[in-house]
């Protein structure tokens, strides 16, 4: 098999991410008690504006369907780490906002844990050139597909 047979290429990445994404998720689960899927809510919303987001919008955010994000952000909001909202002048708006012990234990104990297993999961795997074009191919992907935006793929980027 060819190194450039796209297919290969494909399935590569594909499997790829699923093996880190899996790593990852152990590491969060034993260390922090909560899914990774949890904590990439909890960043989310902290790098939103106000600390907030509808829940469309985190659905699109975390690639998950509106059924499992609602499921998600019901876990949170009995450990109190996010809190709904719903304007009063527009029921079918409903947002989902951090709650201050979301932050607490998102800058105290995920962040801390979900930037080691990264390291030790993603990063030591390759050097920094693979790094480069990781990141390159990755928002290639995005753009191709029309689902680059600074503001969502890279929170705090102009």
């Amino acid at each position: 098999m060819a190194e450039t047979d796209p297919l290969l290429a494909w399935l590569y990445v594909q499997q790829g991410v699923k093996a880190v994404e899996e790593a990852l998720s152990a590491t969060m689960e034993e260390h922090c008690g909560c899914t990774l899927s949890e904590h990439s809510a909890l960043y989310r919303l902290k790098s939103a504006e106000q600390g907030r987001l509808t829940m469309a919008e985190l659905s699109e955010l975390l690639s998950i369907s509106p059924s499992g994000v609602t499921r998600l952000v019901d876990r949170l909001v009995r450990r109190g780490w996010v809190a709904r909202h719903q304007p009063p002048d527009n029921r079918r708006t409903v947002w989902a906002v951090l709650t201050d012990e979301g932050l607490r234990v998102l800058t105290g104990t995920t962040m801390v844990v979900y930037w080691q297993a990264v390291n030790e999961h993603f990063e030591s795997t390759m050097d920094p050139d693979d790094i480069a074009a990781a990141a390159r191919i990755g928002r290639k992907m995005l753009e191709a597909h029309g689902r680059w935006d600074a503001k969502r793929f890279a929170p705090g980027s102009p």
